[in-house]
């Protein structure tokens, strides 16, 4: 019993070596499944390997194409702000990526050792290689920018800029003639491998593994590199064995997926981050072309953050934070408290809006600020305090057009104001727009009239000024308004341009009088007509008369001017006979007298003969000048030479009455177009009548002065002057003075009637100038003739 106990309680060598022969089976199963395992393990890795070696090398090749693109973007907007003038410090603030841009002879210039130093002799060695990029031993990348006509730029950027920021367990760096590593400082990167384009492996005594893959740049001698940690057996190999040794696929598989999902939606964020970045960029194209830009304001700590457009609106230095002093500093004073307020009350409202000038030596700018709360993420809504964000815009031609448009209505208003008339303005629905003073006034609506009221409304206001209203039958948008104080107006209304109406009022007033007294005088002209014909028998008989009348007339005149034209042939042939036989008496040429009273008769014969023909003379020549017949020959002559020959011819009867005759003639007088023999008459006729009235011992002046574009001969003497009551009376044929009569002198008055006509058919005049009791001035005033320009030769 014992003995099978014992068999029973252990295995006998059957079992034994069937579950030996099991164990060996299932060993060899699981050698070769171990194997199989492990060739799979080993397949897979290598596979992981190269597809993280490929990945390697396109992030190698994108990093490079990233540095080709920011080096072409930058050196595109460098060269079209160097055309354009942009200085260089401004183009240096646009661009993140730059710290500096130079020219290359003061880069050269700069101390050995020196960041600027170091590019511009990077960038000569660059330039001999006819390369664009280069790299410093200071860790800048330097940008080669030549353009023909400019000088050559040298731009300076720290390498971190340029490249990417370390991700994770991803390290970037530059490859050149020397190592550079940037993230990482103990990143170990081959630099004397022949084809830097082939990823690589590197594996260090910690069994640590690396791999990296390297790209060249485009006009360079340098590579972008791109390296992350390579481990030899990773989470993505256990779960596959684990799954291959646990048929565990299923989870594994679940758990990779998911990884994987994770890697997508970091890649996904990164190119959404990148897209963002590319707006943001464009965004600030598009403004700074509108002359817009982006600024913070924080209430709490009084200061400003500005976008580089919104700075150079205000003409700061660039983009960064500024305190309000600053930004107040470059705000016009008139505006300062303006901006002041709308800051302080923009966290209590909610929102700002503000236009200033600003101070600017070139012209002055105006912008205008908004801005409304920033609401972060988790906030509830605006609260009092939160910063505000916004946009600062130019608006100075905004400015310039409203100015010019404000100008441009106060001159309409001006206008319309000084308008006498009324004038109203009404919209498109009939409202009152605007109106000026005499409308309010004419139609009595002052203290009522208002904008916005309507065209019914005002006309209804307007109707107790009214006395009677009717149309105009001139024009069918116009009509005829009586006022209670008397006045008409003719009211007119227009339609503008957007449909509204102009009302104009004129004052008819004495239009319309005048229209009544017209009637008024049709009917008196009516009248007048019926009567007209009534008597129009007794004008065709009074026609009648009239002419025979006027021919009797006629038939006198003539046989007037035949009996002067015998008379004169008949009186002046024993006239001249008279006069030259009492003259060869008077100067006893056959010898003495005898008495000497015969010489005084023979004088006295002499003087009354041609005081006798100078009458008879004057009378024909009156009747010429009537009959039309009388003529001037008008020749250039010198104004001085008729009167010089008129005194000389009268200077003896001045002699003979003991009056002083004087001529006073001015140098320098311009010839006449003149008849000689009338001006010496006329003066002879003004001489006469001077002496004729100056007692002995006067004086008698004859001058000849210019008078603009007249010459003027005056005759004054110191006589008896005329009374200014008959002065109007001279020149008249036959007319004189009465008060001369009295005193017996002689003449018939013909003698001032044919100066002025013989003046007025010169196209001259005279004048008459008197005071009784110290004489009288009588100027005859004869047309200078035209003056011929002569061309100056010389």
């Amino acid at each position: 019993m014992g003995q099978d106990t014992q068999t029973a309680g252990r295995p006998g060598p059957e079992k034994r070596a069937r579950m030996s022969r099991v164990a060996l089976v299932v060993g060899a199963l699981l050698a070769l499944e171990a194997v199989a395992l492990g060739l799979k393990a080993y397949e897979d890795v290598q596979t992981r390997e190269q597809h993280a070696l490929e990945s390697l090398q396109r992030e190698a090749v994108a990093l490079a194409e990233r540095l080709n693109g920011q080096a072409r973007e930058a050196s595109s907007v460098v060269a079209l702000g160097q055309r354009s003038g942009v200085g260089r410090t401004e183009l240096a603030s646009t661009l993140t990526s730059l710290d500096a841009i130079l020219t290359l002879r003061d880069a050269a210039q700069s101390p050995p050792g020196s960041r600027v130093k170091e590019a511009a002799d990077a960038t000569v060695a660059a330039m001999t290689r006819s390369e664009s990029l280069a790299l410093t031993t200071t860790g800048d990348i330097v940008l080669v920018m030549e353009q023909t006509g400019f000088p050559s730029l040298v731009a300076i950027g720290p390498a971190e800029t340029w490249l990417a920021g370390p991700a994770r367990d991803v390290r970037f760096s530059l490859v050149g003639d020397r190592r550079l590593g940037v993230g990482n400082p103990a990143l170990a990167v081959a630099t004397e491998r022949a084809n830097p384009t082939m990823p690589v492996v590197h594996s260090a005594e910690n069994l640590e593994r690396s791999a990296s893959a390297c790209a060249p740049v485009a006009r360079s001698s340098l590579a972008a590199c791109v390296s992350r940690p390579l481990p030899i057996l990773g989470t993505a190999d256990l779960l596959r064995l684990l799954t291959y040794a646990l048929l565990l696929a299923a989870p594994l598989l679940a758990i990779v997926g998911l990884m994987r999902m994770a890697s997508q939606d970091r890649k996904h964020r990164e190119v959404e981050a990148r897209r963002a970045e590319s707006a943001q960029g464009q965004l600030e194209l598009v403004m700074s072309g509108a002359r817009a830009g982006s600024w913070t304001w924080d209430p709490v700590e009084k200061q400003a953050e500005l976008s580089p457009m919104a700075a150079t609106l205000l003409g700061l230095g660039g983009a960064g934070t500024y305190s309000r002093d600053t930004v107040l500093e470059r705000i016009a004073e008139s505006d300062q408290a303006q901006v002041t307020t709308a800051l302080n009350e923009a966290s209590v409202k909610g929102w700002l809006q503000v236009s200033f000038a600003t101070k600017d030596s070139e012209g002055q700018t105006f912008v205008e600020l908004r801005a409304s709360p920033m609401v972060l993420e988790g906030d509830s809504g605006p609260t009092g305090g939160q910063p505000l964000s916004g946009i600062a815009m130019d608006v100075t031609e905004h400015r310039r057009t409203d100015l010019r448009l404000r100008k441009a209505e106060r001159r309409l208003r001006n206008a319309i104001e000084g308008f006498s008339g009324p004038f109203a303005l009404w919209d498109n629905r009939n409202r009152l727009l605007y109106w000026n003073r005499s409308f309010a006034v004419t139609f009595m609506l002052e203290g009522t009239l208002r904008a916005g009221m309507s065209q019914d409304t005002v006309a209804l206001a307007q109707a107790g000024a009214i006395r009677q209203e009717k149309p105009s039958f001139e024009d069918g948008n116009s009509s005829l308004i009586e006022l209670h104080s008397g006045r008409w107006l003719k009211v007119v209304e227009r339609t503008t341009a957007e449909e509204g109406r102009i009302t104009i009022a004129l004052d008819v007033t004495d239009s319309v009088r005048n229209e009544s007294q017209l009637e008024r005088q049709k009917k008196k002209l009516k009248a007048l007509v019926s009567e007209l014909e009534r008597a129009e028998g007794r004008a065709t008989e009074l026609a009648r008369r009239y002419q025979e009348e006027k021919a009797k007339a006629e038939h006198a005149a003539n046989t007037k001017s035949a009996f002067l034209a015998n008379m004169s042939h008949e009186l002046r042939t024993p006239l001249n006979a008279i006069n030259g036989f009492s003259e060869i008496l008077t100067e006893e040429l056959y010898g003495p007298l005898g008495d000497p009273r015969y010489k005084g008769y023979a004088e006295d014969i002499l003087s009354s003969g041609q005081h006798l023909l100078d009458l008879i003379n004057d009378i024909l020549d009156m009747a010429k000048i009537e009959a039309g017949k009388m003529t001037v020959d008008l020749q250039p002559i010198d104004p001085v030479d008729p009167v010089d020959a008129a005194i000389r011819m009268i200077r003896r009867k001045a002699e003979t009455k003991g009056i002083d005759l004087v001529l006073d003639a001015e140098d320098g007088l311009p010839d006449i177009d003149a008849d000689h023999r009338a001006i010496r008459q006329m003066v002879l006729n003004l001489v006469s009548n001077a002496l004729k009235f100056t007692d002995k011992g006067g004086r008698v002046t004859v001058a000849v002065r210019r008078r603009s574009d007249m010459i003027q001969i005056g005759v004054t003497d110191t006589g008896i002057g005329i009374p200014r009551d008959q002065i109007a009376r001279l020149g008249q044929p036959f007319e004189q003075v009465s008060e001369t009569r009295d005193r017996n002198f002689e003449g018939t008055g013909l003698g001032l009637a044919l100066t002025k006509s013989f003046a007025e058919m010169h196209g001259g005049r005279i004048t008459i100038a008197s005071e009784v009791g110290k004489g009288t001035r009588v100027s005859i005033y004869l047309p200078v003739e035209r003056e011929v320009a002569v061309p100056d030769v010389a």
